[in-house]
């Protein structure tokens, strides 16, 4: 059986040696956790909507990605609605939309989060996307670090990660990269079409994690949900459903 997304933040809060959080429904999971307990430092990057299908679909395209996974590599299922904003507030809060109230980008947590407890114990962590998207109107809005990118690009989610790890090291970074989803969208989620979005993609990730890694960061990688196709071409892809395209997201981690 699939972990929950709600095991994320349970798990980041273990590894950092923080205390559990008070609202979540989700466990801290073992697997995960044998490697990075007393991790100083954590970073999760979240490329959106690239599920357990789309990676299976286009390994060849993204070789880093793939071969993390063959490395270490386990299911998660996205909570329902299988939607950005509930999913990425499922894993800072370890809860389910019924608990954590975000429905939407522009709403306000309705429970504890990684954030609080940071701050609680003195520590900071960051919220990164880009303008306009859920990491930057949740999550940089909720952190104490707000990692809003400049542009509305991957490339400046790239930079405004990489120089917030280098500058002021928070605990915990959260960073969504948005294109995935965009193009998935557009293109659906079995076009060759993507191809370039996806080798781009993971040569980022791979950039990010020789970065983030040199720095003293422990890494995930997961996506919030993904996606299907709608049969018309015209109209690419959507998600929302309960559907194994939709739910089934990979998840791969590594030791700074």
């Amino acid at each position: 059986m699939p972990h929950s997304m709600t095991c994320v933040a349970p798990t980041v809060a273990a590894a950092l040696e923080l205390r559990p959080l008070r609202d979540a429904t989700g466990e801290p999971i073992a697997q995960i956790l044998a490697d990075l307990q007393g991790a100083e430092r954590i970073a999760i990057l979240a490329p959106d909507a690239l599920g357990q299908h789309q990676l299976e679909r286009f390994a060849n395209e993204m070789p880093f990605l793939w071969s993390l996974c063959g490395e270490r590599h386990m299911i998660l299922q996205s909570v329902m609605p299988s939607i950005t904003p509930v999913n990425f507030a499922a894993m800072v809060s370890g809860c389910d939309l019924a608990v954590h109230g975000v429905a939407s980008k522009g709403l306000d947590f309705q429970c504890e989060t990684l954030f609080d407890i940071l701050g609680e114990a003195g520590e900071q962590g960051a919220g990164c996307g880009r303008p306009g998207y859920t990491g930057s109107e949740l999550l940089g809005r909720v952190a104490q670090i707000d990692g809003t990118a400049a542009l509305s690009d991957d490339a400046a989610i790239e930079e405004i990660v990489l120089r917030i790890a280098a500058e002021s090291q928070p605990r915990f970074i959260i960073a969504q990269i948005g294109g995935t989803d965009d193009h998935f969208h557009r293109f659906g989620p079995t076009s060759a079409r993507m191809l370039p979005k996806l080798c781009e993609t993971d040569c980022r990730l791979e950039r990010m994690v020789a970065e983030l890694t040199a720095l003293g960061y422990s890494l995930m990688i997961l996506s919030d949900h993904g996606q299907h196709d709608t049969g018309n071409p015209d109209k690419g892809g959507t998600h929302g459903t309960e559907m194994d395209e939709d739910c089934l997201v990979p998840c791969t981690w590594l030791r700074a």
